[in-house]
C-alpha cells in the first residue's frame, strides 16, 4: 500500500498503538521514547522504532514503497494486538 493508503488504514481502524506514536516521513528524534516510524532516507525506506529510554534501531530497509507500508503496518497491527493495550 502507498503512504496515503496506510495513513487512511490506520485512521479508518482505530488502531490501538499502546503507548506508541507513529511518525512518517521523518527519522524521530534519538530522545523520542516509543516511536514506531517509516521513512524514505538515503533512498531506501526505512521502518524503524525508538525505545522508552531513547534511540531508534532499524527494523527493516526496503526498496519500494508499498513493500515498505505494507510491512510498517505489519509491525503497527502487532502492537495493536499485542496483550495488555489499553
Amino acid at each position: 500500500m502507498t503512504k496515503q493508503e496506510f495513513l487512511k488504514k490506520v485512521e479508518s481502524e482505530k488502531l490501538n498503538k499502546g503507548e506508541y506514536s507513529i511518525i512518517i516521513g521523518k527519522l524521530s528524534d534519538a530522545d523520542a521514547p516509543l516511536v514506531l516510524g517509516c521513512v524514505f532516507d538515503q533512498r531506501v525506506w526505512k521502518v524503524y522504532e525508538t525505545r522508552a529510554r531513547g534511540g531508534h534501531f532499524i527494523i527493516k530497509e526496503l526498496d519500494d514503497e508499498s513493500e515498505a507500508f505494507d510491512y510498517f503496518y505489519k509491525v503497527v497491527l502487532s502492537q495493536h494486538n499485542r496483550p495488555n493495550n489499553y
